[in-house]
This record gives C-alpha cells, structure tokens and sequence, in this order.
C-alpha cells in the first residue's frame, strides 16, 4: 500500500474512553491528531466518554467511517469492546482484534496462555473480593485488566498486603497476586509483527510506575538496552512469540523482566500501547527508521490488511 491509498480514505480518530486511563489516552490523541493533519488526511474525531458512548458506532456510519484509529486504553477500548462492535458493521480497525484485546487485556488468561506455550512468567494467583494469596512477600499486586501501572502496588511485607488489595480491587473485581521478581525491566515492541529494538528502562521512582511512565524526567530509557547478544535475542523471539500466542495483530509491546541470572520473565502483553511523548512503541520505531507520522500510516494500512 502506497499514501495514496490512504489520501482517499475517510479515518474516524476515536480517542479517550472512559477507563481510568482516559488521561493517557488523550496525551496520545494529542500526537496521533497532528500526525493525522501532517499527512492531510481527510478524518474526524470523536470524544468517546460516558455521555457519547451509545453515539459511537452511529458517528462511525454517518461519517461513511472507511478505518478507525483507537487511541484508547483500558476497559471499552482495549478490551475487545469497541473492536466486537467494529467487527460486526464490518469497519477496519488499528491494532488486534476482538478476541485478542480481551484475552491479552486479561493478565490471568493471557499468562496461562503463554505459560502453556512454555513462556516464562512470574507465579501468580487469582483473587476476588475477600481472598488472599497464599504465596507470600515479596508480591505485585494488580487489577487484572488495568493498565498504566494503575491499581499496582508491590507488597514487600505481609502487613501491606491488606492496602494493596483494597486499593486494586478499585480497579477490577478480580486482582492477582504475583511473585515479585528482581532484576531489569526492558520492553519489547513489536512493529508490523516484528520486534524492533528493546528499550531498557530504569526509573527514578521505586518502580515503573504512572509517574515514571508519563512525567518526563522521571524514567531514562536506554535503546539499545544492555544485554548480551544471546539475552537481546532471546527478549526479542520471546515477544514474537507472545505475539503470536495471543492472536495480536500488527503491533504490540511486552514486558520482560530479567532477572540477575539472566532468566527472562514476561510481565504481560498491551495491544494498544502508548503514543504519548515518553512513549515506547514511538521511541523504537524511530529508532527503526519511521517518524511519528510514518507509524501512524503504517498502524492504518495495518488495519486494512488484518481486518479489511
């Protein structure tokens, strides 16, 4: 596919959602909005919120709607929601389909998906309201469907563990618990179904959390990261393999802990990464050649091969 294909296509940008991720999400919109003008692409845009939420689908079929950018995150956007209704007016979409944004949304399903393939991750348990695991300190406590590192917390004494689950179980009526493991956290995207350079990425606050992810200055992201040769490659065929493990289409982006003896663990797989100016996926793919725009044209020819 050349410009020109996109130049007579007509792209609805759908942006924010109503998870407790909408902030991210419109950091993002911001870009994908003016990447959108700087290839003069004839589109529009819809605020999907609370009010706006039973509009969607009829601004979709009004508009004569040929692909949809989804620059949302979180429940209702990454989850297979907004991708099942897509799916049945037969419009195309950026990213993963439905089946596989809900099971790659669930970190419980997704990690027995991949640990049947005989990918590493971290033990983990699932709890409801009113249980606890039975593993115990140090662990990571996290909502099972959120994402931005909201609801997380990592439990390295038993007396905090009772907050921790309170504060997840905000987020999710199911959390998991899993055993916490040491070491350096990389992430791997994967672009056009093939993983670019991995990004390693060092906080200054305790862990890779909301503020270390969206407040500039506040993580350094060191691209190639340090490891060696045989460890890089490994990173790398693992987040293919997740990728294919979970169904995902077109791009991704996976988090691997390694651990000090050179184990890698992955954490969980997002279908709809981050396009904010602290930004994985964004940062790697112009480490592989493609500005901002260019990914953005890439992610909307991607939607037309996968689901056209």
């Amino acid at each position: 596919m050349d410009a020109g294909f996109l130049k007579n296509k007509r792209v609805a940008l759908v942006y924010g959602g109503f998870s407790s991720e909408r902030k991210v999400a419109l950091m993002g919109f911001a870009a994908v909005d003016r990447a959108l003008k700087d290839l003069k692409l004839k589109y529009f845009k819809f605020d999907l919120n609370e009010r706006s939420r039973k509009k969607v689908f009829t601004f979709i079929e009004k508009n004569r709607i040929d692909v949809v950018f989804l620059m949302l995150h979180g429940k209702f956007g990454e989850d297979g929601t907004i991708q099942g209704g897509l799916d049945l007016m037969g419009v195309p979409y950026i990213g993963s389909g439905t089946l596989a944004s809900a099971v790659a949304i669930d970190k419980a399903v997704s990690k027995l998906i991949i640990m049947q393939k005989g990918i590493p991750t971290p033990a983990f348990e699932t709890l409801r309201r009113g249980e606890s695991p039975k593993m115990k300190p140090p662990l990571v406590i996290k909502p099972v469907d959120g994402g931005s590192t909201i609801g997380i917390a990592i439990v390295k004494k038993q007396g905090a563990l009772k907050k921790a689950l309170k504060d997840a179980f905000k987020y999710s009526e199911t959390v998991i618990a899993e055993k916490y493991v040491s070491g350096v956290e990389i992430t791997v995207p994967v672009f056009e179904d093939k993983a670019l350079e991995i990004i390693e990425i060092i906080p200054k606050t305790a862990f890779y959390d909301y503020k270390a992810k969206y407040a500039k200055g506040m993580s350094e992201h060191i691209l190639p990261a340090r490891l060696d040769k045989k460890t890089y490659r490994k990173a790398q065929e693992l987040a293919e393999r997740v990728h294919i493990a979970l169904g995902l289409k077109s791009f991704s982006r996976v988090d691997i802990i390694v651990g000090k003896n050179g184990r890698l663990d992955v954490l969980e797989a997002n279908t709809l990464p981050g396009l904010t100016g602290t930004s994985l996926l964004p940062e790697a793919a112009k480490a592989a050649g493609y500005d901002f725009k260019t990914m953005v044209a890439k992610m909307l020819y991607g939607a037309f091969r996968n689901n056209g």
